[in-house]
C-alpha cells in the first residue's frame, strides 16, 4: 500500500473514530429524555440503546486492534439532571437530534464501506490492508 493510501486510510478510519465518540454522549441524552416521555414506544428505547452499545463496541473495536489511539475525547457518561424542557420543545430537539445522528451514521457507513472495498482490493493485488 502506498503511503498516500495508507494516510488516508488512517484519516477514514480517525474520522469514525470522531464521529462514534461525538455520538456516544447525546445519545445517552437521548436515552435519558426518552425515558421521561410516558408513552415512549419500548422499540424506540431499545433501539436507542443498542445504537449506543454498538457505537461503544465499534469504538472499543478501532482502539482494541490499535488501529488509532484513543482520542482527547472522554466519554463524561455524567447524568442529565437539568430541568425538562416542555414536551413538544423536547420532542422537536429529540428529533432533530436524531436527524443529525442519521445524516453521521450514514457517513460513518459511508467510510468503512470504502475502507472495506479498499481493503478487498488491496488484498486481491497482494498488498494487505494498514
Amino acid at each position: 500500500t502506498s503511503p498516500v493510501c495508507f494516510m488516508q486510510d488512517k484519516w477514514l478510519l480517525h474520522s469514525v473514530l470522531m464521529l462514534v465518540q461525538s455520538w456516544m454522549e447525546p445519545l445517552i441524552y437521548l436515552q435519558t429524555t426518552l425515558n421521561r416521555y410516558d408513552d415512549a414506544p419500548d422499540a424506540l428505547l431499545n433501539k436507542t440503546k443498542w445504537v449506543s452499545d454498538k457505537l461503544l463496541s465499534l469504538e472499543q473495536g478501532m482502539l482494541d486492534e490499535g488501529i488509532l489511539t484513543p482520542s482527547v475525547f472522554e466519554h463524561t457518561l455524567t447524568p442529565y439532571d437539568e430541568p425538562s424542557p416542555e414536551i413538544p420543545e423536547s420532542v422537536l430537539r429529540d428529533y432533530n437530534l436524531l436527524i443529525c445522528f442519521k445524516k453521521d451514521a450514514h457517513k460513518m457507513e459511508t467510510f468503512l464501506k470504502l475502507l472495506k472495498c479498499r481493503q478487498s482490493n488491496n488484498v486481491n493485488a497482494g498488498n494487505g490492508f494498514i
